[in-house]
């Protein structure tokens, strides 16, 4: 059978090869260049959600967690933790003092929603029982309270007391402004 050319010459189909291996390795390398996008892509898109919704890390900014969390020190933030259980006290959580503030703070949970709180010489009362704190550093603050948490509401104090910016300060934390749970430790033995 004779076919024309693009040029109008008649062809019997002899000259030509009969594979085209340059259009065949084109054809492969296209395809894995496409493949490589979309892998590419689907990684980009996974760690962009991985990171907002599950696991982010963060980096101390002072020093009211110390020694839990030194300044300077890296903690991974568990993000998911919350959607299937409730803050506990002793819970170190990552969470911003207002609704649209931007600004993250790092504190320990100490009273949990409808309890009252009193802070007397020193010493941190629950319901009026003293709450042992071997965590805390330097835990000499003036009195406060009493104050009763509110519902969804978490009373958060960092670990050296005389660092204050907590829940003294700006009340009780919502759980809505709670960002997530905090692991602390060395993860990043590099610096």
């Amino acid at each position: 059978m004779m076919a024309r050319t693009s040029s109008g010459h008649v062809s019997s189909g002899k000259d030509r090869a009969f594979f085209n291996w340059r259009y065949i390795r084109g054809k492969y390398e296209r395809r894995r260049e496409h493949r490589l996008a979309f892998i590419l892509l689907w990684s980009i898109l996974l760690a962009f959600l991985f990171r907002t919704f599950v696991v982010t890390v963060g980096v101390v900014n002072d020093t009211s967690m110390h020694p839990a969390l030194g300044e300077g020190g890296y903690y991974l933030v568990n993000k998911y933790i919350y959607h299937f259980a409730r803050p506990q006290r002793g819970d170190i959580v990552v969470f911003r003092v207002g609704q649209y503030d931007t600004e993250e703070q790092v504190k320990r949970i100490i009273g949990l929603p409808g309890e009252t709180l009193q802070i007397t010489s020193g010493e941190v009362y629950i319901n009026g029982r003293r709450l042992d704190e071997s965590y805390a550093v330097g835990a000499t603050y003036p009195d406060f309270g009493p104050t009763t948490v509110e519902e969804d509401s978490y009373f958060v104090l960092g670990d050296t007391r005389w660092v204050r910016e907590d829940s003294r300060d700006f009340g009780a934390v919502p759980l809505k402004n709670i960002v997530g749970k905090v692991k602390p430790g060395e993860f990043f033995p590099f610096r």
